[in-house]
């Protein structure tokens, strides 16, 4: 009777393979933060380009096309409006002022700024602002009225408590403005609706027909949706009815001039370096405590940076003090996520477990309270994100990008590269923390 060939056993090396993943890993990494810093041809003729995303000190601004900076770390315009009457009170003119600032907040502009000087108004804009498209929204008073069909006012703007925009349809092209009056508006809208019903009701702004819907039944809930609107023309709506009308219609004075920064005057770099400080110090602090450990906290907590501006670049967001805020603060939130799991580490290897049954365990308990921190923190910036439309809404959107990159890179990448570590270097504790016991694992 034959034997049977014996199976060989195929015996895997394991250092290598971690080493060829952490490898992989870096080398990506370095592709990625080159293209942030230099950027790319993306053909030939130079027609298609990768805008390189990084901040980077020194001549070389080409990143400022991809992060646009507004006017409180870059030069800006001014734009000088003055009252169309002669006589204004100064109360009059800082309630203009507030104004001024509810309209470019709401939309988007918050590297601005609004001065009252010599009964004259002084807007600092971004140099990329549409200054004609933003003086027109600036100019108007923005009185709303509602009309019968005879020109009669039966309510006003101030009646109207929330304005907002939406599709009407599928079209995509349709947009409606939506409206919430409040108690006296509310009663006299359903009042007026009922009395015409198979007729129109209008919205005035300044004194012009911007719409006449048609009433089929009486309206008496209190909100209403008016389709028919082109997106901008909706937005513009919205915003002048939040912001409130202006106690006096304006007028520009001049044109445009250059200015300097709001906040760096001409030290461009400045905001560069101090933020590179700080990065250093938050690689410092990891690597003197958690050693290799924090090597590799460090290099993901840079990955999540230069992710964080791509996807600020991508969407829009600019460089300016509010997206530098969102970026780091969901940093901050991965760099405490990362210390609370070193802690962990480091006190279970104090008790005698192994490096990788530590990692393990710290897992287990530390970061499902890290992970509630920022399910927790992502489902109060999508509120945010639903409920605001001005500057609110782009901290928020910038925020939940880093919240969600952080997530997933400390929760699978951090996780994924430490057990890689592990496999390559061993697993003695000293090399995972500091003053830590020395269990040596194999």
């Amino acid at each position: 009777m034959t034997k049977k060939p014996q199976s060989k056993k195929v015996t895997v090396n394991r250092k290598a393979i971690a080493a060829v993943t952490l490898v992989i890993a870096l080398a990506l990494t370095v592709v990625f933060v080159t293209l942030g810093v230099t950027g790319r041809k993306m053909d030939a003729q130079g027609l298609y380009n990768l805008l390189p995303w990084l901040p980077t000190p020194g001549e070389n601004y080409n990143w400022r096309q991809a992060l646009v900076p507004g006017a409180g770390l870059d030069e800006g315009v001014l734009t000088t409006l003055k009252p169309v009457s002669e006589e204004v009170k100064e109360e009059d003119l800082q309630t203009a002022a507030k104004v001024l600032m509810k309209r470019l907040s709401d939309f988007g502009w918050s590297d601005t700024a609004v001065e009252v000087k010599d009964n004259q108004l002084l807007i600092t804009l971004p140099k990329s602002a549409d200054v004609n498209y933003l003086k027109n929204i600036l100019t108007a008073k923005g009185e709303f009225t509602f009309t019968t069909p005879e020109g009669e006012v039966f309510m006003t703007g101030e009646n109207v408590t929330q304005a907002g925009f939406g599709y009407a349809d599928q079209s995509g092209t349709n947009i409606a403005l939506s409206l919430m009056f409040d108690g006296t508006g509310k009663e006299a809208f359903a009042t007026k609706s009922t009395e015409l019903s198979g007729q129109s009701i209008s919205l005035r702004r300044d004194g012009v027909v911007i719409t006449s819907p048609s009433i089929g039944e009486p309206i008496t809930q209190g909100t209403v949706s008016i389709p028919g609107f082109t997106l901008d023309a909706a937005r513009e709506n919205a915003v002048l009815l939040r912001s409130g009308a202006l106690p006096f219609a304006l007028t520009q004075e001049g044109e445009s001039v250059p200015t300097k920064a709001l906040l760096l005057n001409d030290q461009k770099d400045l905001l560069i370096y101090a933020l590179a400080a700080v990065l250093a110090l938050i690689a410092v602090y990891l690597l003197v405590r958690f050693r290799l450990g924090g090597l590799v906290a460090v290099w993901m907590l840079l990955v999540q940076l230069a992710l964080s501006y791509f996807f600020a670049a991508l969407i829009g967001a600019g460089y300016t003090v509010l997206t530098l805020s969102a970026i780091y603060a969901a940093l901050l939130v991965s760099f405490f996520a990362v210390v609370n799991l070193f802690i962990g580490i480091r006190d279970d290897a104090r008790q005698g477990r192994s490096v990788r049954q530590a990692l393990k365990d710290s897992y287990a308990t530390r970061g499902h309270a890290s992970l509630d921190v920022y399910a927790g923190l992502l489902l109060l910036a999508v509120v945010f994100i639903m409920m605001d439309q001005g500057i609110i809404r782009i901290f928020a959107e910038v925020f939940a990008l880093g919240l969600l990159l952080g997530l997933i890179i400390m929760h699978l990448l951090l996780r994924l590269l430490l057990n890689e570590t592990i496999h390559l270097f061993g697993g003695k504790t000293g090399l995972y923390a500091a003053n830590a016991t020395q269990k040596r694992e194999d």
